[in-house]
This record gives structure tokens, C-alpha cells and sequence, in this order.
């Protein structure tokens, strides 16, 4: 049977965007793109389409999306603005209460949620209401603690109690409440509690139970979660356990005996920490490139940061550009461009590394979330000052334009006066004042249609498809053999073909055969 085609990630968000770019005033074209923003995760760059969606409908419903988006976005005090005046509240409001709680208004949320919890019994409520409390007075709010997770025994509650518990120096009675939450769940006790159980253990000094409650965590979290977030906080306390309580070289023995052996990335750089942290630079250079040989991504990244620890910047450039090539997920993309620009390792001091960044993103620019349009405004900023530096006017006004044009809505690290001053720093000191952007090809010059429809045939592919015109527009052509390795399938003579006859029949060139070589058949890119 044949199956159905599903639009891929690209072809709905462009449909969307294109859809509210040709109506600002479509309200369904609006609602959905928002709805498909948000459903991404990405709820600043859905904040502008609510906002003319609500201003349009003054529904209370689509009213009640932007308070969310905004909430989530870190706007709460511009979301609560507009309770009582677009916005009824509700007996049960959780909108209003996590709008109250993101704006830090925490006596007034929890005796919100302290209401909504009377009135509805439901255990959030309950929740919300205590940890507002402890945000505000931690130790008022250990009793109340207390009495709620004897009444209600609710684990989420009691992990809450232990951890303030904790957090206000009683070690001793939050380690009875972790023993109370595990006792109650005997058949698969929750591994956060484990995990705080551990830790307790060493506040209290009792060394031989940590480890062996650390010891035995291990070996069952390794064996049987996929939670690398949850591993590497539980292999870092482990680390930092042993060497607090044990000798250097006894600390490295035990450490070995029960991580070494996996193979898994998480459990390479927690080996290549503790070498570190023990002043074995070569063995933490050793398990940090075996991470990276095991994971490009993860692996990767953190052996560059080791090597730019190391003043190893060259060495950690080329790691970074090979994950930057190998990359295949936008996210991975915007990962990896966040350590580039991280401050802390100035790694996009590296010419190169920031010029391939800088191209990578853009050809994704259609993909990207707020935070990867902000990391490419960024990186052009960094590109345009230095050029500004070494007096490339024309480099210096182009990489200011491209950015100005990718600072996202609600930007939180760039704004757009920041090109602004440079564009006019370069008009003052320039001694001529060139142009750098060419004229707006116009309706029904040569070029214009056959562009729209490539884009357009584009939009339209699936997945594979794209991924095989995305590496012939970056490298021009491609052989059959190295599509196979991109696509991981024999089948790649069959996908080209049917790029070329789909291509034909929107009436466009975009790819053709160029022969036979040592890889197969060559296929080129040809679309201008």
C-alpha cells in the first residue's frame, strides 16, 4: 500500500508562514502557525502571531494563548497584564498562577494555589502552592511541608520536602523522608529519590552506606536508563563523593570498576572528568576523544571544550567544524553554535569556525527556532566587528545587514541597535560608501519565476529527499556512493530519479547525471 506523504518540518512551517505573510489578517492561517510554534517549543517566536491574532479576534481563548506563550517565554509580567482586561480569571486558574510565579510574585501565587487546591483537591495546586511558599520563606514553609506530605503522601511533594529539607541543613530528617518515598515504592523506587538518598548519606558522613548506595544506583541506572541528563549528575556526585573520601589512587579504582566498563559517551567523559580533577591530563584526553569517536555530537563538543581548556584552540576548531559538517538536526546545529559562542571558551575568535557557522545556520534559516536565529545575529555581529577592525567596510555593512535581518522577536542577547551603530560607524569612516546589496529582482525579470519554483519543489519533498539536495547546493555534486553513506540506504538511485522526474514534472532543472566514476553514478546540482 502506498503511503501517505507527511509534510516535513520545513514544508508545514514554510505553508504557515507563507500563508500569514500573503493575509496578516487570517485568523485561521495565524492560529496555526502559532499552534505549530508552540508545539515546537519555540513560544517567543509565537508571542507576534498571538498578539495580531488576539488584537484581531479579542477571543478569550487565543487571549488565553498568549498569556501561555508569554509566560513560558519569560514575559509573565506582560502576560499577568492582561488579566482583568482580555482575560478573565478563573476559580482554577493555572494560567494566572504560573504567570504569577514567573513574574516572582510568590505570596500571591500561593495563596492561589492554596485556594484552587480546597476547591479542586488536585495535587498540582497543592504543589505549586508549597513551593511558592519556600521561594519566599523556606523555613515558614518546612512545617506546611510537613503536614501536607503526611496527609497526602504524594511523591512529587515529598522529593519537594526532602530537597528543602536538605537545603536548610537537616540532612538527617530529609534522609527519613527519602526513606519514607522509598519504602512506599518498593517495586521501582523513583531514582531522583535514590539519587538524593545518596547524597544524604554524605552530608551525614555515613561513607561506607554512600557508596554503597551510590554503587548500586550505578549499576542499575547504567544498565537500565536512558536519561543521560539523570547519568552524568549521578556519575559527577559519585566522582565527587570519591575523591572527598578516598585516596586519589583508591578513588580512581573504584570509580573504574564500576563506570569504565561502559562504553557508552556518558560514561567516557565522567572517566575523562575525574581524570581531570586528578591532574591526569593525558588519560583525560584519552577517554574525552574515545567519547568523541563514540558520539560526534555530544562526544564532540565537550572534547573541544577539554582541548580549548587545554589552550588547544586550533585542535578544538577542527573538532568543532567536524561536527558542525556532520551535524544533521537543526538542533544539533543550535547546540553546538551556543558553545561557539559561549564567552567562556571564545572559540568564535576562530575565523573559520565562525564563517562556516555563520553559512550553516543561514542555509537553515527557515528552520531555525528564536534561539538559533539569536546565536546567527549574534555570530554575524561578531563577524561584522571584525571586520570592522580590519577596515572591511563592505564585509564589515554585509554581516551587519544579515544580522539585523535575523535578530529574532523578543530577542534576550542582541538587539537591533547593535548593527545599527556599527553601519553608522562605517559610514563615517569610510572614505566611499559602496553598496552591498544587490536591487530586488522585480515581477517578470529573467530568474525571478524559475527561483520561486525551486523553492516552491523544495518545500514539497520529503525528508531524504531534501537532505540529498541540501548536500549537492552546499558541495555541487555528489557520487552515488557518497549518498548512500548520507542517507544510509542502496537505494539512492531510485530517490535521484525520482527527484528528477518529480523536478520535471513542476517544470524545472535541478539535478542532472554527469556520468560514471569510482563511486557510482555523479549527480550535480544545476538550479541558479
Amino acid at each position: 500500500m502506498r503511503q501517505k506523504h507527511t509534510p516535513g518540518i520545513s514544508s508545514r512551517r514554510s505553508e504557515y508562514a507563507r500563508a500569514v505573510l500573503l493575509d496578516p489578517t487570517n485568523q485561521e492561517a495565524l492560529r496555526s502557525y502559532a499552534a505549530y510554534l508552540v508545539s515546537k517549543g519555540d513560544h517567543r517566536m509565537a508571542v507576534p502571531a498571538l498578539k495580531k491574532l488576539a488584537a484581531l479576534t479579542g477571543r478569550e481563548d487565543d487571549n488565553r494563548c498568549l498569556v501561555r506563550a508569554l509566560t513560558a517565554s519569560g514575559q509573565a509580567a506582560d502576560a499577568l497584564s492582561l488579566f482583568g482586561r482580555d482575560v478573565r480569571r478563573r476559580e482554577e486558574d493555572m494560567d494566572y498562577i504560573a504567570a504569577l510565579m514567573g513574574a516572582g510574585r510568590y505570596p500571591e501565587a500561593a495563596r492561589e494555589a492554596s485556594a484552587a487546591y480546597r476547591m479542586a483537591g488536585k495535587l498540582p495546586f497543592a504543589r505549586i502552592h508549597l513551593r511558592a511558599r519556600a521561594l519566599k520563606d523556606p523555613e515558614a514553609a518546612a512545617p506546611e511541608y510537613r503536614d501536607y506530605f503526611s496527609t497526602l503522601r504524594d511523591p512529587g511533594i515529598g522529593l519537594d520536602y526532602a530537597l528543602l529539607l536538605r537545603a536548610l541543613g537537616q540532612p538527617g530528617e530529609a534522609l527519613g523522608v527519602c526513606r519514607e518515598l522509598l519504602d512506599a515504592d518498593k517495586v521501582v523506587p523513583d531514582y531522583a529519590v535514590r539519587l538524593l538518598t545518596c547524597r544524604l548519606n554524605t552530608d551525614l558522613g555515613e561513607k561506607e552506606r554512600a557508596s554503597g548506595c551510590y554503587e548500586h544506583l550505578i549499576q542499575d541506572a547504567l544498565q537500565n536508563l536512558d536519561d543521560r541528563e539523570f547519568l552524568a549528575d549521578l556519575l559527577s556526585g559519585y566522582r565527587e563523593f570519591l575523591l572527598t573520601y578516598y585516596p586519589v589512587r583508591e578513588a580512581e579504582t573504584r570509580f573504574l570498576s564500576h563506570v569504565s566498563a561502559q562504553t557508552q559517551v556518558v560514561s567516557l567523559l565522567a572517566t575523562a572528568r575525574l581524570y581531570e580533577d586528578i591532574g591526569d591530563l593525558s588519560e583525560a584526553r584519552s577517554y574525552s576523544y574515545r567519547a568523541f569517536r563514540s558520539d560526534f555530537l555530544q562526544g564532540g563538543m565537550a572534547y573541544a571544550r577539554f582541548l580549548a581548556g587545554q589552550n588547544e584552540v586550533r585542535e578544538s576548531e577542527k573538532v568543532l567544524l567536524y561536527v558542525l559538517n556532520n551535524a544533521k538536526r537543526t538542533r544539533e546545529i543550535e547546540t553546538v553554535a551556543g558553545l561557539i559562542l559561549d564567552d567562556r571558551w571564545k572559540l568564535y575568535r576562530r575565523g573559520r569556525l565562525l564563517e562556516r557557522l555563520v553559512a550553516i545556520l543561514e542555509q537553515r534559516v527557515a528552520l531555525l527556532s528564536s534561539d538559533g536565529l539569536e546565536y546567527l545575529a549574534v555570530a554575524c555581529l561578531v563577524s561584522a566587528s571584525s571586520a570592522r577592525r580590519e577596515k572591511d567596510v563592505l564585509r564589515c555593512k554585509e554581516y551587519c545587514l544579515r544580522g539585523l535581518d535575523a535578530v529574532p522577536a523578543f530577542s534576550t542577547h542582541i538587539r537591533p541597535g547593535d548593527f545599527l551603530e556599527l553601519i553608522q560607524g562605517c559610514k563615517e569612516e569610510g572614505v566611499c560608501d559602496p553598496q552591498v546589496m544587490s536591487p530586488l529582482e522585480r515581477a517578470g525579470e529573467p530568474g525571478q519565476e524559475h527561483n520561486r519554483a525551486v523553492r516552491e519543489f523544495t518545500e514539497s519533498c520529503d525528508d531524504q529527499e531534501r537532505r540529498i539536495l541540501e548536500y549537492l547546493l552546499e558541495h555541487h555534486e555528489a557520487s552515488e556512493i557518497e549518498l548512500r553513506r548520507l542517507l544510509n540506504t542502496r537505494r539512492v538511485v531510485g530517490i535521484m530519479n525520482r527527484i528528477i522526474q518529480k523536478a520535471a514534472a513542476s517544470g524545472i532543472e535541478i539535478i542532472e547525471k554527469r556520468g560514471v566514476g569510482e563511486g557510482g553514478e555523479i549527480y550535480a546540482y544545476i538550479a541558479g
